[in-house]
Parts: C-alpha cells; structure tokens; sequence
C-alpha cells in the first residue's frame, strides 16, 4: 500500500513539475520536457498523454529545426481547459476578471470598492455573478479556481481578512464566502502587495530574479517580497507593512493614530494636503489635484523641491533599510513615483550614493509592469499554479 501510495505521489509531483513549465514557458516539445524534467522519455510520453486527455494539453504543430529528421511537435497548455477567476480588492476599488489557463484576460469589470464585511461580501458575489454572466456559455463547472488579493492582514491557510484599517475589515472570512457561490471550486487568497511581487517576478519586470522587493506607493503604502522564487508572508501574514514606520517625529498624525509615519510623507492624499497648505502660505496657485502637483514638480517650480527631497530622502531610507536586511536582487517601484522621471532619477542616484556594503547600481530599480493591475494578475497566476498539481487536476476528471 505505501508504495502504491508513493508512486501515485510521484506523479502528482511529476505532473505538476510538466504542468508549471509549460506554464512558464508556453510552447516545449516532449524532449525538452524530458531533459529539463530529467524524467525518462516514457514518463513524460505517459503523463503527457494523460494530460491530453483530460483536455488540459494539446498539441501545436511542429517546432522548426536546423537539422535533417522528424520535427519535434511543440505542446501548451490548451487555454480553453477551463478557467479561473480573479478578484483583486483594492483601497479604491474591485475588479473582477475571467481568465483563461493561459493568464489571459477574457472579460473584466470594475467598481468602486464597498467598506466593511457584510458590504463587501455582498459586492464580491454580485461581482462574480456578473462577470459569469459576460463569457457565453460559462459554467461553474469550467471555473477551476478563484484566486483573490486584498490589503490587509490575511491568514492564508483559513482565507481570512484578519485585519483591514482602511477597508473597515475583520476577521472576514473569504472561503466561506466564495463557498456559497463556487461550493467545490478552490479559493487562494494572498497579500495583495505579495500578489503584485509574485506577479512582477512571474512574468513582470523583475522575471527570472529570485528576490525583489515590491514597492507599491499611491494613496497608501504595500511592499511584496520574493525570496527564492517564493512569497516570504512572515509571521501572521504581516511582512511588508513598513508604511507605519515612523520617519517624522514632527509629522502629520497618521492615520493609524501615530505621529509622521511613512505614510504621511509618501502617499499622496498627504502630499497634496502639504502642497496645498504651502501654497496657500506662499500666496501661489494651490494645485487642485495631485496630478497637478506632480506636473509642476516636472515644470521645476522651485517651492515644490525641499517637498520632494524630503520624499526622496525618506523613500531612499526605506528602501535602503529594507535592502539591507534582505538584499534583493531588484527593488521593483509601483506608484505615482513612476509618473515623475525627475523624481525617478533623484531616487535611483540617492540610492547608488548610499553606504551599502557592497555598490548598488541604479539598474537595480525597476518600474512595474503592470500597474494597479498586478495583484489581480498576481492573484490569478498563483491560483493556476495551485490548479496544475496533479491533485486538483485529478479532481476534474476526463
């Protein structure tokens, strides 16, 4: 019996190692496979075929070759297999995307985001009943996983919201509300800063790095870390939270109650507030919007540079204390920093004059592929990469 059990165990591991190169890697041929897998031929030929069956692989012609002989026939996975949901919680709002085993967007809707427990639950539902609705033909059945990003403090093994400020959330249990919509379909539910790293490390800016640190900066604060190709969540989810460090002690009274965090010096709800005051002080045009802020930055009003050296200044600290403790291999930046290339390049020249233990060059700051869509991405990509292990592709019969 254990052995039977260990050769079961095999396979499942052998058909999710199979399943996420080709996921990675989109097209591959059989041989490719067996070397990169370092599995036999016949084992590869074996689950492969199992896989097509099952409809989750298919075949996509011959791949060229510069020697004489049969051509290899390149395999993906068949995108229309089934697909999976993702829910991307934001501050500001809600989007709700179906995608197909290839990562692909099929049909997305937006809203702004609901505060509180029972506001947002009813939100999530009507969301992912309206967007079943927009795919033709789309059943539960064909839906193979749901995966969400929310801010906050989350237990991921029980799908909880321990703790939301900013959304008004507690204790706010995912899984049993996905359950009464989708009762057998599997839910993940990850950090929405860690879902936007993983992203940015998947296939984004900082692909093919192992560790990147992901720093997201607009209304509020999140950082994401990867560490060995891995999501590092630390102790009770809450690695990252570093927009409450306090940097100010004559600051701004932060929304978490304490005096000149992080926050009240980066975010741009603060920053426009500050401008607004200074402008009025100085007897200049207040700026109405944040945008505007930015834009007089570029135009070199010179009022507005002791303002954004501070900003500078306190990104550069935060960033060089987090480095310093993790030493990632990319600081990947997401926020309305990318929106000012004055500012971008103060920031990476600050950085390389930084007493590191070793130099950092300004290579090494990236900006993020893909905007506020990353947890939503980030979301959905970790939700396929729980579907291909043989375990849940089992389930899905064939």
């Amino acid at each position: 019996m254990r052995i039977k059990g260990n050769l079961q165990l095999m396979k499942e591991i052998n058909t999710a190692m199979i399943m996420n190169l080709l996921h990675r890697s989109g097209r591959i041929t059989r041989a490719e496979l067996t070397k990169m897998t370092k599995l036999s031929a016949t084992t590869v030929s074996v689950l492969i075929e199992q896989l097509m069956a099952k409809n989750f692989v298919e075949e996509v012609g011959e791949k060229p070759s510069s020697g004489a002989g049969r051509r290899a026939i390149s395999l993906q996975i068949n995108k229309n297999g089934g697909y999976v949901i993702g829910i991307s919680i934001g501050n500001q709002s809600l989007i709700c995307a179906v995608m197909n085993l290839h990562g692909q967007c099929i049909t997305e809707m937006k809203t702004t985001i609901a505060i509180g427990n029972d506001s947002l639950a009813e939100q999530i539902n009507a969301a992912l009943k309206d967007c079943m609705n927009q795919v033709e033909s789309l059943n539960a059945e064909l839906i193979m996983g749901i995966g969400i990003s929310t801010p906050g403090i989350i237990d991921e093994n029980e799908e909880t919201v321990l703790y939301s400020s900013f959304l008004k959330l507690s204790n706010f249990n995912l899984r049993k509300q996905i359950s009464e919509v989708f009762p057998n379909v599997p839910v993940r539910i990850v950090n929405d800063s860690n879902a936007a790293a993983f992203a940015e490390h998947y296939f984004g800016a900082g692909k093919d790095k192992s560790s990147l640190l992901y720093l997201t900066i607009n209304e509020g604060i999140g950082a994401g870390i990867i560490l060995n190709s891995q999501i590092h969540s630390g102790y009770n989810g809450a690695a990252g939270e570093i927009g409450h460090i306090p940097v100010d002690p004559n600051g701004k009274i932060c929304n978490c109650g304490q005096i000149g965090c992080v926050e009240t010096v980066l975010t741009s709800p603060f920053i426009l507030n500050k401008c607004q005051f200074l402008a009025k002080e100085q007897g200049l045009a207040i700026p109405e919007s944040f945008d505007e802020v930015i834009a007089r930055y570029e135009e070199g009003e010179s009022w507005l540079e002791p303002v954004f050296d501070h900003i500078i200044s306190v990104t550069r600290l935060t960033i060089a204390s987090t480095v310093n403790f993790i030493s990632p291999e990319v600081v990947v930046l997401e926020g309305w920093m990318n929106r000012s290339a004055k500012l971008t390049e103060k920031l990476r020249a600050a950085l390389e004059s930084f007493p590191f233990p070793f130099k950092f060059t300004r290579e090494r700051v990236l900006q993020a592929s893909f905007g506020e869509k990353g947890a939503l991405y980030g979301s959905a990509t970790l939700m396929l990469q729980k579907i291909f292990s043989a375990s849940v592709l089992d389930s899905h019969g064939g």
